[in-house]
């Protein structure tokens, strides 16, 4: 049995390790391998300053026929580093309105170049993505990004820039949206019918953004969700963030209190402080940490301005008995002798030869 005999599946099994370089060669083979090298050589496409690439743009433009093989496209270009210029934007555009597979896009070009997505100019007709889940660039929530999001029905991840300007995002777009990563200054509409469980937030995150947090009606019940236990309550039934990172210039102290108590189902937190200090933080600021973290009966990981914080049982019970958490920081929690009862607590500690015993 020839090879050329063998079953596309098959085929594709066989070149799926292959190298681009071998994949090329067997595509000029033979016209019968040619389909199976090429809907592997242009499922994964990256372009690249630093992998001088850049005319796999034009090919994938100026050969439509294998625009529909690509699953994942990604491009990168430094500033002032690559020769093109409006034309070869034209192309980026032509190749990315037919890419109707894609389940991942990635853009990172000049901010002022969001029409590659969407051109209404070139062409008001809006384009669909319906297997689109993962989507990140360097624009802002712009008219063209806007536009471009309400063809995307299957989006799950979303990442754009931070800028001053936005517009309002039609409230049915992306209605599966569960990672968001980008400026604060749009989750109050990002929010309200959306699932997010996990955000990056870009940018300065200020106490009110906290409170959009808090509540998000109208998000839809996410097929095959739990229900929520008998007794929690309504802020702890709608919040659906898990992870969250964050950075702030105001006090920490009071931004953490106010996300305890926003997000009460957090399982990850990270909060990077840009707050100064006129004085050197003391037990009494990390114990309001530790107190307000207490509340957060899910949360397994906290890192606060690069300083990684653990927890133990709160009670001398058995770990499996005790469902209560203390959260500790190495600077004012030294770790605990292993021994038992009460009297671990009530030791005196070296509190600097302590610290040198923690690891990161």
């Amino acid at each position: 049995m020839s090879l050329v005999s063998l079953p596309a599946e098959l085929l594709e099994a066989i070149f799926e390790p292959l190298s681009t370089s071998t994949l090329v060669s067997l595509a000029r083979t033979s016209a019968d391998l040619y389909a199976s090298a090429s809907r592997l050589l242009y499922s994964r496409v990256s372009v690249s300053t630093y992998a001088h690439n850049l005319s796999a743009v034009r090919t994938l433009a100026t050969r439509p026929h294998l625009l529909p093989l690509v699953r994942s496209f990604s491009i990168s270009l430094v500033e002032g580093q690559d020769e093109v210029d409006e034309t070869y934007f034209a192309m980026l555009y032509q190749a990315i309105r037919g890419m109707e597979n894609l389940t991942d896009l990635e853009i990172h070009i000049d901010a002022s170049l969001s029409w590659v997505l969407f051109d209404k100019a070139r062409s008001p007709d809006l384009t669909h993505y319906p297997n689109l889940a993962n989507f990140s660039c360097s624009f802002p929530l712009d008219v063209n990004v806007a536009r471009f999001l309400e063809g995307t029905p299957s989006l799950h991840s979303l990442q754009v820039a931070a800028s001053p300007d936005f517009v309002i995002l039609a409230k049915t777009a992306i209605p599966f949206l569960s990672t968001y990563t980008g400026p604060a200054c749009l989750l109050p509409q990002l929010l309200g019918s959306r699932p997010l469980t996990t955000l990056f937030l870009s940018g300065d995150l200020a106490p009110e953004d906290v409170e959009s947090l808090a509540w998000t009606p109208n998000v839809p019940k996410v097929p095959g969700s739990p229900e929520p236990e008998h007794g929690t309550t309504r802020a702890a039934e709608m919040s659906r963030i898990e992870t969250l990172s964050a950075i702030t210039s105001a006090p920490p102290v009071a931004v953490i209190a106010a996300l305890t108590k926003a997000c009460p189902n957090l399982t990850s937190l990270r909060v990077i402080t840009t707050c100064a200090f006129w004085e050197t933080p003391d037990t009494t600021f990390y114990g309001q940490i530790a107190n307000a973290l207490a509340s957060l009966r899910s949360l397994g990981a906290f890192e606060l301005g690069g300083m990684q914080w653990e927890f133990r049982p709160k009670s001398v019970a058995p770990a499996d008995m005790c469902h209560e958490k203390e959260w500790l920081s190495p600077p004012v929690s030294p770790r605990s002798a292993d021994t038992d009862g009460a009297a671990a607590y009530d030791s005196d500690y070296d509190f600097e030869n302590a610290f040198m015993e923690w690891g990161y």
